[in-house]
């Protein structure tokens, strides 16, 4: 017997959650209401989902699946399978501000997170860098990722910035802050400055592979790093 079109399933659960927050906000999802806007009691949902944590961890698992396409074939270069991962990523997240928090809360590793974190670590052995400096990478990609990402999906309105900065914009305050005060009416656009992220990235992880490590700072942390 064929179930009814509007039958609950999973996926509809999922795609309902996904559809909820996109409109009202993470904070806006109570399993309550999810039933309701499936015109179901809250008891329906947990033949499918085992309670509110489940769904969310199901929610990351669907967001960060579309940081990794399957549909398009990996090439060949570890720089141009980086780039593509990180920019997808980015895209992504922003197109759903609330996911970014989301993603950075939950620690559970589903499926989709192992996929991303694979397609990342093999482009990266596959481009000759050693175990140790493929872990590193991923950890440094991940972070270049959610890092930017978070800082531009917070970033608050020019007026809610308050008065000190359009005093910057002035020129009140070049005294107290010069620097800034030089800076801060250049040209300035976010989506480049994620592009330039990802190429400094992948220019310092391939100077990483070839033996060209950083010099140290003085402030940081000691580490060791193989090269063969």
């Amino acid at each position: 017997m064929t179930p009814p079109r509007d039958a609950l399933s999973y996926d509809r659960v999922l795609q309902a959650a996904l559809a909820l927050a996109d409109v009202h906000g993470l904070e806006s999802l109570s399993m309550r209401r999810l039933g309701s806007e499936l015109g179901v009691e809250a008891m329906s949902l947990y033949r499918h989902v085992a309670n509110k944590d489940a769904l969310l961890d199901a929610m990351v698992d669907a967001i960060v699946q579309t940081w990794v396409d399957d549909a398009h074939p990996a090439v060949d270069d570890w720089r141009a399978r980086l780039s593509s991962i990180m920019h997808r990523a980015h895209r992504a997240l922003l197109q759903r501000p609330w996911a970014v928090e989301l993603v950075t809360a939950r620690p559970r590793v589903g499926d989709a997170r192992l996929r991303y974190a694979e397609a990342v670590t093999t482009a990266l052995l596959d481009g000759g860098f050693t175990p140790q400096l493929a872990h590193h990478g991923l950890h440094i990609v991940d972070g270049t990722i959610m890092g930017f990402t978070a800082q531009q999906a917070r970033r608050p309105s020019a007026a809610a910035l308050g008065d000190r900065v359009q005093a910057l914009h002035d020129g009140t305050l070049a005294d107290t802050y010069p620097g800034i005060s030089r800076t801060i009416r250049e040209r300035h656009d976010h989506h480049e400055e994620y592009a330039l992220m990802v190429d400094l990235v992948i220019e310092g992880l391939g100077r990483l592979r070839d033996g060209r490590p950083p010099r140290r700072s003085e402030s940081g942390a000691a580490y060791a790093l193989s090269f063969s």
